[in-house]
């Protein structure tokens, strides 16, 4: 199992107050929300109405034969690449990708921005989301960029 992760920003390498949002509607959503509430308060971040910084999460899944591809003027670029079938393999997979972001209030700009996805062909997504929590919020101190994480887990 391979997870997927993209971190971008200058990071948060201090415990502060992030700004209470009323809970996301998808039960999923929810569940992912939650999860990574948990993350941040171990690490000390606080919820606070004076916070300075504003949490959104976002999750989508999509079939993982299908490409997610950008144009920029002349140059194309895959978000995210189709993935081929492996051999013997019994159903199609799908792409479960969850990102989350941190915003500086004053002035809107992205202070972190964690994205981790894996190919699931069995796992249902609440199963997976937990892990892909942990994964998008790892690097929050210092984001990393791209990189993949070997893990054991259902397909």
């Amino acid at each position: 199992m391979e997870t997927r992760v993209v971190s971008s920003g200058q990071g948060v390498d201090r415990p502060v107050y992030i700004l209470q949002e009323e809970a996301p509607q998808s039960e999923l959503l929810l569940h992912a929300h939650i999860a990574a509430m948990h993350q941040l308060a171990d690490r000390g971040f606080m919820v606070s109405d004076k916070a300075t910084l504003k949490f959104a999460i976002a999750f989508a899944e999509r079939d993982a034969s299908i490409a997610v591809l950008s144009k920029s003027g002349d140059k194309v670029q895959a978000i995210a690449p189709a993935k081929q079938k492996k051999p013997l393999q019994n159903c199609a997979d799908r792409e479960m990708r969850l990102t989350l972001t941190l915003t500086r209030i004053a002035d809107g700009a992205e202070i972190y921005r964690g994205s981790a996805s894996e190919y699931h062909c069995k796992a249902q997504a609440v199963d997976v989301v937990p892990q892909l929590v942990k994964a998008a919020i790892a690097d929050l101190a210092k984001p990393k960029g791209a990189y993949t994480i070997k893990r054991q887990g259902l397909e």
